[in-house]
């Protein structure tokens, strides 16, 4: 197994529409983040099931294409070049500690992610 991934902030889980303006919002406050999606590209069900389909319910858009909802979305959070582990199923969530300091670590199918706790 390769060496455990840095230590973030904040871990997402789901790199869609809301998985997006979390990492937006963590790089706007300065904080570490990375995120974590099963899918093999970001924006979830508007990407992964109706790209091409009008989304008249988000705020300063009388209409937008879900595709293109999705491009701005994920330019406003990668601006702050946070990591994006993408077809990476989350298998498990463990609780321990490091040097006395309470860790929590992500689990997929392919790595480990630290997260040092509150």
């Amino acid at each position: 197994m390769k060496p455990m991934q840095d230590v973030k902030d904040i871990t997402i889980i789901g790199a869609g529409p809301t998985g997006l303006f979390g990492a937006f919002y963590a790089g706007m406050r300065g904080a570490s983040c990375r995120l974590i999606d099963n899918l093999d590209q970001v924006g979830g069900q508007l990407t992964a099931l109706y790209p091409e389909k009008y989304i008249f319910d988000v705020a300063g858009f009388p209409k937008v294409l879900a595709k293109d909802l999705v491009k701005g979305m994920a330019e406003q959070a990668f601006q702050f070049k946070q990591p994006v582990h993408l077809g990476e199923k989350v298998l498990d969530l463990q609780h321990g500690s490091e040097d006395g300091q309470p860790r929590f670590t992500i689990v997929t199918e392919r790595d480990a992610y630290r997260r040092a706790a509150c």
